[in-house]
């Protein structure tokens, strides 16, 4: 590899040197200054038509070389552009006046150097700063839902280190993973590391879509890629320090289901009323009991407070900028047992250490110390808490004083099992990456860059030996996890002009990733004293668990770009990747792309319409691989157990060594325009084909196992993606832009395994069917028979794929296995986006962000519990369950009281959890800058921010964003109101 580098760069240096032969190229040089005379540094200095540029020194001075007759371009932000014959003579000052001219915005996509976001070829969407600093999360995902058109954001849990869930384009496979590739600012990273960064140090987030923008990422970019940038200083700029300070408040974000629990006058008469308990036994309970409890406000905090502090430092001398940042964070959640405290601190330095040499390190260190309330799905608990019966009491009504446990209810306080269950998780993330980049020759630059991935994590979960339900009898969990994923990226990148209009940029690259992982922990039981509560000090019970694992990519890929005279743009690359992961003969797979780009706009039919300020036309085509799986499952292996005190030997996974990459096709054309210089449009249609998918596919018994991963089955994703927003009002002192972004995903199973049409997963209500989209399974509940009282449900037809509700086929005999059929409801949701609006006048800046789901469906499994007063007799209910039937005639919602459970795991479980949330609003203002001139600080700002402060849906259970098939006891959502000060100076 080393000698083909050396072939590839003796090349270019010959090709190069012969190119400068043809023209005479001299030096030219001047400073630039604006309308007062002062030197401005910083400024951009390009040759028009080409990549080749500089910018002036501290001085306001420049030097490049050049041809005569070419036009140099000077560019700097909130100044006119200038642009300048370059004629005999070796000097041009320039003056820049004042304009509205911000400097176009570039992006880094897939290796190489920035480019203008205009000339990628690739479907990409950036999210900037602005849009990501100042909320009220620790978790910057949650601040991208309804954002992108085509990237699903759903956040399950109200846990304050919840990471969010998220997919591009619809789920890409039904065995493999879903989601997209993280890059930090060149080096990918894992999803969970996410919650560990400061969203405020985030430059911006951009969102590469196509097979154009991802091939060249090759196998982990099937699912798209999620590429951050961080934010840098600037040379020759005064150093600028930045604090910002929020305080907030949160709660829950919905309580309707919560309050939809009986109180203890309706669950009294409920009682009496159904025969469970006599008049007598009600008075003599309400009397010994007067409390009317809601249990989820003792389950459940409110007003808990949210910290948030960052500092940053950011500039830059004359050959390094610099920037700093360090920040805490501290969100208690509303459950018990939950909370989330984290500090960050960053450093990304970059230097031009010679006019062909630079050099960059950035560090990123999080820690951070969680809690997760571990009593969710069928806990009482938490889960289940609202079962309490109403007349109950948490404190004692004599002493006010809280219960340790609660008399009647039986269970203990969550106060109390916060104390005396004990358990902390602590995370170290540690990002640290450098790169060298070398301009030997002009347009020539070659660059090696190396990251780390890195974490320890460790929990500590204890049982006090004071703890009532069990003196002298504690218990101590220790764990500790170890992931280090190191990237090494090496890449050649050369652009070339030729006439000043054909534009060429070849890229060619290595990549080696390798991740070691290692864990272990041990358990211990019988500790007698809450001062002692190491593994050594329990006498029983003892365990000790260890595990480990690695896996290794090695990649090669290419790209060439081509543009004429920036209007016609084409690009190609190609990338072949090998992993460890696949069997011997399996392991290496080649992916590619080719993209092309129309500016049409430019075209002279098109010059002289004025309504039509922008035209752009994208197509792309590639594949690209997918290795979302374990690290062994091509292998068999073996796992030790003990048995009669002697270690022996089991196996542990049968393996398939014919095991290899998931394959992804995936074709997508694109329109962007912008009319009247106010509307802007963006649509994107595709077509993603997943095959050779990684699925567990069911083995027979007698094996000994119970599935093995193949490489089966076709899954189909068609789209479009639709992005408008458009200036209501535009001026140098006010604004208003609304906003709206849309995906709708048509889904199809084309092809399964072992020649099956259909395949139900076992426990799940979920089903695969070829040509249809993954959809639930399940006994559809026809409705209460008036005559009888009796739950009927429609017997399915010959073929239970298809939806069969015939009313003359009905049966009051509930048999799961005999009467699931297709809902006809898809599993995911087809229609998500968001809409929102920006709004300014002078300093005040006013942001609202909805975001919203369609279509989206969820099996309420906590309605099998809230309504089935039959079942779980003794315990509260929903106040649904009074709508049941009492004579014939009676037309109900829930059968007899007398008969079979009020509520079976049927269609009436499957509720439309569709939502429209208010994700956030932002009220700031700025100060202004004559009032800040007398200060000495560059900018204050005072700011309002809301996340989640209303949701509208018909949902009936706890929160209907959950991403997931079923819904159980989960962590609600939470709503946040947070006040911040921003200091620049």
């Amino acid at each position: 590899m080393r000698k083909e580098y050396k072939s590839i760069l003796f090349i270019l240096l010959f090709f190069s040197a012969s190119l400068g032969m043809q023209a005479q190229e001299r030096m030219v040089s001047g400073t630039v200054t604006d309308a007062t005379g002062e030197t401005l540094p910083g400024v951009s200095v390009l040759i028009k038509g080409t990549q080749k540029g500089t910018e002036t020194d501290f001085d306001g001075k420049y030097a490049i070389k050049v041809k005569q007759n070419s036009v140099l371009v000077f560019s700097f932000v909130g100044k006119k552009t200038v642009e300048k014959l370059v004629g005999a003579s070796s000097t041009i000052n320039v003056t820049l006046e004042e304009g509205d001219n911000i400097l176009e915005e570039v992006v880094i996509v897939g290796y190489g150097t920035a480019r203008k976001i205009t000339s990628v070829v690739g479907s990409i969407t950036t999210v900037n700063s602005d849009e990501l600093k100042e909320k009220p999360s620790p978790n910057m995902l949650d601040g991208l839902q309804g954002k992108v058109a085509g990237l699903q954001v759903f956040t399950s849990s109200g846990e304050p280190s919840a990471s969010s869930s998220f997919r591009l384009h619809g789920v890409g496979s039904l065995g493999g993973s879903s989601t997209p590739l993280v890059v930090l600012d060149g080096v990918p990273i894992s999803s969970g590391a996410i919650v560990s960064l400061n969203p405020n140090d985030f430059e911006s987030v951009t969102i590469l879509k196509d097979a154009s923008s991802t091939s060249i990422y090759g196998s982990r970019a099937a699912n798209g890629v999620v590429y951050i940038t961080t934010k840098k200083g600037r040379r020759n700029q005064d150093a600028t320090i930045t604090v910002r300070t929020q305080y907030g408040i949160s709660n829950l974000a919905n309580t309707d289901f919560f309050e939809n629990a009986m109180n203890r006058d309706e669950l009294s008469k409920f009682w009496v009323a159904t025969g469970y308990r006599s008049q007598a036994f009600v008075d003599n309970l309400l009397k010994n009991n007067p409390s009317d409890t809601k249990w989820y406000k003792v389950y459940y905090k409110s007003d808990v407070p949210i910290i948030q502090n960052d500092v940053s430092i950011s500039g830059g001398g004359e050959k390094t900028s610099y920037f700093i940042s360090t920040s805490h964070t501290e969100q208690g959640g509303l459950a018990y047992q939950s909370d989330f405290e984290r500090y960050t601190l960053r450093s990304n330095i970059d230097s031009k250490v010679k006019d062909w040499v630079s050099v960059g390190v950035n560090l990123s260190i999080g820690y951070d110390e969680r809690q997760l309330n571990p009593s969710g799905r069928n806990s009482t608990n938490r889960g289940l808490s609202w079962l309490a019966q109403p007349w109950f009491s948490p404190t004692n009504p004599t002493t006010g004083e809280r219960y340790d446990f609660i008399p009647g209810w039986g269970r203990y306080h969550p106060a109390y099992r916060e104390e005396v269950f004990p358990s902390i998780s602590k995370n170290l993330q540690f990002n640290p990456s450098g790169y060298v980049s070398i301009k030997p020759i002009d347009n020539l630059t070659i660059k090696t860059q190396a990251g780390i991935d890195f974490f320890d994590f460790t929990v500590s979960t204890q049982t006090l030996p004071s703890f009532i339900g069990s003196p002298g009898n504690g218990s101590a969990f220790e764990s500790f996890a170890r992931n280090t994923t190191k990237t090494i990226t090496s890449t050649l990148e050369y652009k070339y002009s030729l006439n000043d209009v054909n534009n060429f940029i070849f890229l060619a690259g290595h990549e080696l990733v390798d991740n070691d992982f290692r864990s272990f922990d041990g358990a211990s039981r019988g500790q007698t004293d809450d001062r002692l509560l190491e593994l050594d000090a329990g006498s029983n019970n003892i365990t000790v668990n260890q595990s480990s694992s690695e896996y290794v990519f090695e990649s090669l890929f290419s790209r060439l770009e081509y543009n004429y005279d920036e209007k016609y743009f084409a690009d190609a690359s190609v990338r072949q990747d090998g992993s460890s992961r696949f069997g011997a003969k399996n392991r290496k797979a080649t992916f590619w792309s080719v993209g092309g780009m129309w500016k049409a706009k430019k075209e002279q039919f098109l010059q002289d319409v004025d309504w039509l300020t922008d035209l752009t036309v994208r197509a792309s085509y590639g594949t690209s691989g997918n290795s979302g799986l374990g690290n062994y499952q091509s292998l068999a292996t073996v796992s030790a157990n003990q048995y009669d005190s002697s270690t022996g030997f089991q196996i542990g996974n049968p393996g398939n060594p014919a095991l290899t990459w998931e394959k992804q096709s995936k074709a997508s054309l694109a329109l962007n325009m912008t009319l009247f210089d106010r509307v802007r449009l963006n649509l994107e249609g595709y077509n993603r084909i997943t095959k050779s998918q990684l699925v567990s596919v069911p083995l027979a018994p007698s094996t000994g196992f119970t599935s093995i991963t193949k490489n089966v089955g076709e899954l189909t994703n068609r789209g479009i993606d639709v992005e408008l927003n458009f200036d209501v009002l535009k001026s140098k002192e006010a604004y208003i832009t609304p906003y709206l972004t849309f995906n709708y995903n048509s889904q199809k199973v084309t092809e399964l395994f072992n020649g099956l049409d259909r395949w139900i997963i076992p426990n799940t209500g979920v089903a695969w069917i070829v040509g249809q989209p993954v959809s639930y399974f399940y006994p559809i509940h026809a409705g209460v028979n008036p005559q009888t009282g009796l739950s009927e449900w429609y017997v399915p037809g010959s073929d239970n794929t298809v939806t069969n509700k015939d009313k003359n086929n009905v049966t009051s005999s509930f048999n799961t296995a005999a009467l699931q059929q297709n809902l006809g409801i898809k599993r995911q949701p087809p229609l998500n986006g968001g809409f929102g609006f920006s709004a300014g006048y002078k300093g005040i800046t006013l942001q609202t962000d909805f975001s919203f789901s369609l279509g989206k469906y969820l099996l309420n499994n906590d309605r099998f519990f809230s309504e089935n007063p039959n079942l779980f007799r003794g315990f509260n209910a929903s106040k649904r369950v009074l709508d049941y039937w009492k004579k014939p005639g009676d037309v109900t919602t829930f059968p007899r009281y007398d008969g079979p459970r009020f509520t079976q795991f049927d269609s009436t479980l499957i509720e439309d959890a569709s939502f429209v949330r208010l994700k956030t609003l932002t009220l700031g203002y700025n100060l202004p800058k004559e009032v800040m001139s007398k200060t000495g600080f560059k900018n204050l700002r005072v700011f309002l921010v809301g996340r989640n402060l209303l949701t509208f849906t018909k949902y009936l259970g706890v929160d209907p964003e959950v991403d997931s098939n079923i819904a159980l006891g989960s962590n609600p959502n939470t709503k946040q109101m947070s006040l911040g000060v921003e200091i620049k100076f």
